[in-house]
């Protein structure tokens, strides 16, 4: 029976199960049918699951292909790809040269989706361990939720408790994927969200938009800087609530790379004289993970003069298993 050999990380940590579970799955040397595909990933039933493969662009050096559970692929780049970066530099499947004395950055190219994006992996020496950054779609904002109010009742909180530095309830995206990016005044208020059942959430995200996938809420966290949009590097807080999903997502880079646009957007983080800033999002304390997310946030010109705002995701992982899955029958339905 074929089988092909997959790798199971904690994504967003370096704590052995404190990070979000990701499958990857190395898919260079069989011919795997969507149904294949999508048949492996219900197996791992985590919350998603990455096939790489050789790419088919010349200027991409892996192809890379993402499946939640339910069959859904997915072209966001969160922790499904970021992942996968982590465990190639890691597992030595990357052309890279003998270590220096310093830490060294080097890019590579990987097809999404149909399109080729760079991804930077950094080699700490110090630790013989490395981070991968990688570039998300170009930030959009969409419709504001038109009742904050009925919002924060739908959740189990005062209405009150949602906003901060006059921020509102807004739905952003940097890719296909869309969420509902919340703020709230505090991590109390944070702690003491509850989410009724899929349909009540389902409809709190169609009141703002009816293609919103997820719930994204945060808070500043404790000694978030000066506040108010005074600094280039802040730190939050996050929950994420889908009707996609069985539980709590632990992280959730779809939504932090957004967040990063939303603040500038909304005069809520500065940047610095590079058209620099960053933010730091601590998320899945409440599910008993611990996962951090940095976003890298740059600001520029085009050609035209108009203003382009790029966000990048950093982070690393630790692996928690390896072995060999074998490959569902062609005849096999999904």
């Amino acid at each position: 029976m074929p089988s092909v050999s997959f790798t199971i990380a904690d994504v967003f940590s370096t704590t052995l199960y404190k990070g979000n579970p990701l499958a990857i799955v190395d898919a260079r040397e069989e011919t795997l049918t969507d149904t294949q595909l999508k048949l492996i990933t219900r197996q791992f039933n985590l919350s998603e699951t990455t096939f790489f493969f050789p790419p088919t662009s010349p200027k991409a050096d892996f192809k890379l292909r993402s499946f939640l559970p339910d069959g859904k692929e997915v072209i966001g780049a969160g922790h499904n790809i970021l992942g996968v970066w982590w465990h190639l530099a890691q597992a030595n499947l990357l052309p890279l040269p003998v270590p220096q004395a310093a830490d060294e950055n080097f890019v590579f190219h990987q097809e999404l989706g149909g399109q080729v994006m760079p991804v930077r992996v950094t080699r700490h020496t110090s630790a013989i361990s490395f981070s991968v950054s990688i570039r998300q779609s170009t930030p959009h904002a969409h419709a504001t939720h038109p009742d904050p109010t009925g919002l924060a009742l739908s959740l189990g909180l005062r209405p009150e408790d949602i906003g901060f530095e006059g921020l509102p309830p807004q739905v952003m995206s940097t890719s296909t994927t869309r969420h509902l990016l919340v703020p709230l005044s505090s991590v109390a208020a944070l702690n003491q969200v509850t989410v009724a059942g899929r349909e009540a959430l389902l409809a709190q995200l169609r009141r703002a938009d009816n293609a919103a996938y997820g719930l994204y809420l945060f808070t500043p966290e404790a000694g978030d800087g000066d506040g108010e949009g005074t600094t280039n590097t802040r730190a939050f807080q996050a929950r994420f609530f889908s009707p996609g999903m069985s539980g709590e997502d632990p992280a959730t880079g779809s939504a932090a790379g957004p967040l990063a646009a939303y603040l500038y957007r909304h005069r809520a983080l500065k940047v610095d004289g590079r058209g620099a800033g960053k933010i730091i999002v601590r998320q899945g304390l409440r599910v008993g993970r611990e996962c951090v997310i940095e976003v890298e946030l740059g600001v520029g010109k085009n050609e035209d003069g108009e203003e382009v705002v790029e966000v990048d995701l950093v982070g690393g992982g630790v692996q928690v298993a390896e072995g060999r899955i074998a490959v569902p029958d062609v005849s096999t339905q999904f």
